[in-house]
């Protein structure tokens, strides 16, 4: 295959490996499909930062891998937002991090952050697979791990000796390139963005008819309610409409419009894919293909429906069955249909205290021992026994499959399986579901929009929330910086910056933030370090702390005619230590005894 205008030679060991990830990944259809949906929200912005900034398209599946397009993510590391950075390296790259914005959480100031570290990277290397390595191991451990043979390369050999994490990167490229990207959208709402330089949520919400609360979901990047006013801020809000145009910021803050992105996957290519459509070479890369469909609607009645309540006029999914009448028991279904009350029971997962409810389906023979779709969302009402029935599915056999136990209590949102056995690593998922409310007057109610599930494919309804008052808004002061002055604590010094020193790695010496740096130096991270440049730095006093002394440990040899005080006297110290050390009751000694001497420095 082929990555950013490298071409790669896979051999057979790194193939297994990658799937290996492949399979992870596209294992659960409903979680594949939610990836795949979140994606495509974010992805016209990256790819549209990825070309304005001259890096390779292919790198806009890096943010699947790093956070799935969560905009909050956290690492157990502490990196951060939808490209993973840590505070200190964010702000080396130009990224707002406080306690008002954290740029980290805006997909396109991150995506231009990201750029930012592939273009120095690539400098060096010039080698985007290399590149690509370096986004985990970091420039200088990158180049202790590869060969200096592969700077510059245009072909490489991908083996089991390669870093794991480019082949991890593979399994994501392989899994989501067609499906994410190159004009795919969402077929139920996209991403638009909004000037929000200034102005409060509360304006945006109304300006763009937004939901206040969900306005807040999408940007998460805000830590309060109003938007700073020193550069341009792009807001987020969703849309029912289809094929927007995203605006982008470019690194020099000067937003620019844009088309559709609608280009090709660049220079990525696969032999399977080459002569193959997209969806037949995923179908059989990953043995299926994650479409909407996947949960379906049910139960599938055929049949004379107006007959329902009479034997022989009606199949539930496939299995003959019958509709219950008012007041109907299993006596009165057994004798309708001639079917033994011991198999309705079986046939309809039916309890020794269980009975029949009037209205409701019953199976005249076997339901079967998976669905004839994948999963179920569990919705608010429903039972194991109301699910079993609606997808003729065997109750135990649906409990087995979702690895549930007798007691175990059904919750609403759950992602049931309904062909295969839920594997072990993979948790129980949950999605969104819609809960009745309680009637609120009219004047309180407040429309909140929970987030779709795959099989809610329709246009919602829009609605304005009322803005409230400003004094309901939340409005933080930057936290302010500490001057640089000594104080009882802390101590100025002077650094001199050395070879290759950035100052993430000052700010990593000194524990100092880089914005502390930048404020004290009156210095833009754009400008960069020279060696030899002397940096004014505030550190704690304790960092120039002398160690306590410790007694030297030696052993002296007794020789004749020696006392316990003429020793002590010899290397200064008291008797009763000497005692003490050597763990002795009197004074007296024996020719060549060995004693134990703490000297002080």
């Amino acid at each position: 295959m082929e990555f950013a205008g490298v071409k790669l030679k896979i051999t057979a060991d790194a193939r297994k490996e990658i799937e290996e990830t492949l399979d992870l990944l596209t294992r659960s259809q409903y979680h594949f499909q939610i990836l795949v949906d979140r994606s495509r929200l974010y992805m016209p912005y990256v790819e549209q930062v990825l070309k304005q900034e001259g890096i390779p398209e292919d790198f806009k599946y890096l943010p699947i891998q790093e956070s799935q397009f969560i905009s909050d993510a956290v690492s157990t590391s502490n990196a951060v937002g939808f490209w993973q950075f840590k505070k200190a390296s964010a702000q080396e790259l130009g990224l707002r991090v406080d306690n008002v914005v954290d740029e980290r959480k805006h997909i396109i100031t991150a995506t231009i952050g990201a750029t930012k570290y592939f273009k120095r990277s690539n400098f060096v290397f010039d080698n985007w697979v290399l590149s690509l390595q370096s986004y985990l191991q970091g420039l200088t451990g990158t180049q202790r791990s590869v060969d200096d043979k592969l700077y510059g390369a245009k072909s490489m050999t991908i083996n089991g000796k390669t870093h794991w994490y480019v082949k991890k990167f593979l399994a994501h490229y392989l899994a989501f390139q067609d499906y994410v990207g190159s004009g795919k959208y969402r077929d139920d709402f996209s991403l638009h963005n909004y000037e929000g330089r200034g102005k409060t949520l509360r304006q945006v919400s109304s300006a763009t008819n937004t939901n206040y609360e969900e306005l807040k979901d999408y940007n998460k990047w805000l830590n309060q309610s109003k938007i700073p006013d020193d550069k341009s801020y792009m807001v987020f809000y969703p849309d029912p409409k289809r094929n927007h145009s995203p605006v982008v910021a470019s690194s020099g803050d000067k937003p620019k419009s844009s088309g559709t992105s609608t280009s090709s996957s660049g220079s990525s290519k696969t032999t399977s894919s080459s002569n193959t459509s997209s969806g037949q070479s995923n179908e059989r890369s990953m043995r299926f293909r994650p479409i909407a469909g996947n949960v379906g609607a049910f139960p599938r009645i055929k049949g004379n429906t107006n007959m329902a309540y009479e034997p022989g006029q009606i199949e539930l999914n496939g299995i003959p069955a019958i509709r219950a009448k008012q007041n109907e028991s299993l006596q009165t279904l057994s004798r309708r249909t001639g079917v033994k009350i011991k198999r309705l029971r079986k046939f309809n997962d039916i309890g020794e205290r269980g009975n029949v409810r009037a209205d409701k389906y019953y199976y005249l023979k076997n339901k079967k021992n998976k669905g004839k779709v994948h999963y179920h969302i569990v919705q608010p009402g429903e039972t194991l026994w109301s699910i079993s029935q609606d997808y003729g599915i065997k109750q135990k056999k649906l409990m087995h499959k979702n690895r549930m136990r007798d007691s175990e209590q059904l919750k609403v949102g759950r992602v049931l399986w309904l062909r295969f056995i839920r594997p072990k690593d993979i948790p129980v998922e949950y999605s969104n579901v819609l809960q009745p409310q309680t009637t609120q007057a009219a004047s309180q109610q407040v429309s909140v929009e929970p987030e779709k599930t795959i099989e809610q494919r329709v246009e919602r309804p829009r609605t304005v929330e009322v803005p409230l008052k400003d004094d309901n808004e939340v409005f933080i002061e930057p936290t302010p910086l500490r001057r640089l002055e000594n104080t009882a604590t802390d101590t100025v010094i002077t650094h001199k910056v050395k070879y290759q020193e950035t100052f993430f790695a000052v700010s990593k010496e000194y524990g100092v933030e880089i914005d502390e740096i930048l404020e004290w130096n009156n210095l833009q991270v754009t400008n960069g370090l020279q060696i030899g440049q002397e940096l004014k730095l505030m550190v704690p006093k304790t960092r120039f702390k002398t160690a306590e002394p410790k007694n030297e440990v030696i052993t002296h040899e007794v020789q004749k005619g020696e006392t316990m005080w003429a020793i002590s006297r010899k290397y200064g110290v008291e008797v009763e230590d000497l005692k003490m050390w050597n763990n002795k009751a009197d004074n007296t000694l024996s020719l060549g005894e060995k004693l134990i001497i703490r000297k002080p420095n």
